[in-house]
């Protein structure tokens, strides 16, 4: 997965976070808000005049680890799965299968029942069939109720 840099030139214009997670301004006071995702991130200006947005524990682990943070493969890891926690002790990096193996196992299965729950309960065939008679895919969403265009793009391509 490529990154935009975005900690980086955070950094560098001088916005810091400190060990127990909490992201200094530019004037020293706190900054951040929550995001939809559960994260903690903040907007910033770069030098063009652009709002740039900033992820909390991506600042923190570009603090605590540099340039490594943006090598192939490698990800930035809350150890204790809590996305709003990002302080220096419970920020990592490894890979995704890591990132992974920081959920408890109760909650692991939970996400990939969820996540399988959108596609198995329509029989593909059915679906793949009404698609290519139909040819379009809000037709085949509205017949099927299938709410999102990534889950009838998975249905169809999977």
């Amino acid at each position: 997965m490529a990154f935009n840099r975005n900690e980086q030139k955070a950094y560098e214009k001088g916005y810091r976070i400190t060990e127990q997670g909490d992201v200094i301004g530019l004037k020293g006071e706190k900054v951040g808000y929550n995001k939809m995702n559960g994260y903690i991130g903040f907007k910033m200006r770069d030098s063009d005049g652009k709002n740039l947005g900033v992820s909390a524990h991506r600042l923190q682990a570009y603090q605590k680890f540099g340039e490594t943070i943006y090598q192939t493969g490698t990800v930035v890891r809350h150890l204790d799965g809590d996305p709003k926690n990002n302080s220096i002790d419970n920020i990592s990096i490894g890979t995704m299968r890591d990132n992974i193996l920081d959920r408890p196992a109760n909650e692991r299965l939970e996400h990939a029942l969820h996540a399988t729950s959108f596609w198995r309960k329509y029989d593909k065939d059915e679906v793949r069939k009404f698609h290519e008679e139909s040819g379009s895919y809000q037709k085949t969403m509205d017949h099927f109720g299938i709410s999102s265009k990534g889950t009838l793009h998975h249905i169809l391509k999977k």
